[in-house]
């Protein structure tokens, strides 16, 4: 399995645009690794997690391909996950040419979201109506929190996200036939619900990417902070969750209590993890 970071941020990408914390200004001062777009994450070449705003230039500007996908995973909907003018563009009135189906997974809340964002681009859009779904070339296959599903090669255990329960939020296990992921960025820490049904995924994590919003000792609302993400990767490795040479990952990270990069890196080091940056590319 083959993840390529396009996006490590949080809502509000990093650094903001109209901020002067240290963080922020620190990120325009270093660039690198300390510029972040909005959390999006494409695997194998054909599956992409969220198809957000910054999701087609990063993938442009890191050399990947997103004509190339055949599945995309969406967590939820709102508006730094989901750009319905990507989607939009499917259509023939945009004159783009040879687009290959699409097969789209997410939550039936979600996929309402979704098709309301599409009708302010098209009036009427959804993507549960067959005949859009033929314009735009692409099916739409409703998730259930609990109930494994396939996706192309794919097989999919979704997770429910207390990020947003009335959207239909979800987290994700995925398994290409070889190696297992999750990812669970917008989520907050897991509950006994999360761990039961991870630990009946039949497949060891390769890697876990978890959701980093807030550093440590920050106290944040739906989302996870630095100590709450030290914590669920020592729960994931106590409860055997993890493949031998299995790693954590963190992405989602906003300006909100987390130092730059470097020094980010040394404090998870510590705690059993590693932060993920834009344009991460890893073989598991």
């Amino acid at each position: 399995m083959h993840l390529t970071f396009l996006g490590t941020a949080a809502a509000t990408a990093l650094p903001l645009p109209f901020c002067h914390c240290p963080v922020c200004c620190q990120a325009r001062s270093l660039g690198g690794k300390d510029l972040r777009r909005r959390s999006s994450l494409l695997v194998n070449g054909d599956l992409l997690l969220d198809l957000g705003p910054d999701a087609p230039s990063s993938a442009a500007h890191f050399g990947k391909d997103l004509s190339s996908l055949r599945y995309l995973l969406q967590t939820h909907a709102h508006s730094d996950h989901f750009d319905a003018a990507h989607l939009v563009t499917r259509l023939a009135e945009y004159a783009s040419r040879d687009v290959s189906p699409l097969a789209i997974a997410c939550s039936r809340k979600t996929a309402a979201a979704m098709s309301a964002a599409l009708s302010r681009e098209e009036a009427g859009a959804s993507l549960l109506d067959a005949s859009w779904q033929r314009r735009l070339g692409i099916s739409c296959q409703i998730a259930r929190p609990g109930r494994v599903f396939s996706l192309g090669p794919y097989r999919i255990l979704p997770l429910p996200s207390a990020h947003d329960p009335a959207g239909g939020s979800l987290l994700y296990c995925l398994w290409d036939g070889e190696k297992a992921l999750l990812y669970a960025t917008d989520s907050l820490f897991f509950d006994a619900s999360i761990w039961a049904m991870l630990r009946s995924f039949a497949h060891p994590l390769s890697c876990a990417v978890l959701d980093h919003t807030y550093g440590p000792g920050i106290q944040g609302e739906g989302h996870m902070n630095a100590d709450q993400v030290a914590e669920t990767a020592r729960l994931l490795r106590a409860h055997r969750l993890l493949a031998p040479g299995g790693i954590v990952l963190a992405t989602h990270i906003s300006h909100e209590g987390n130092p730059p990069h470097e020094a980010l890196c040394q404090w998870a080091a510590q705690k059993g993890y590693c932060i993920a940056y834009d344009g991460l590319s890893i073989q598991l």
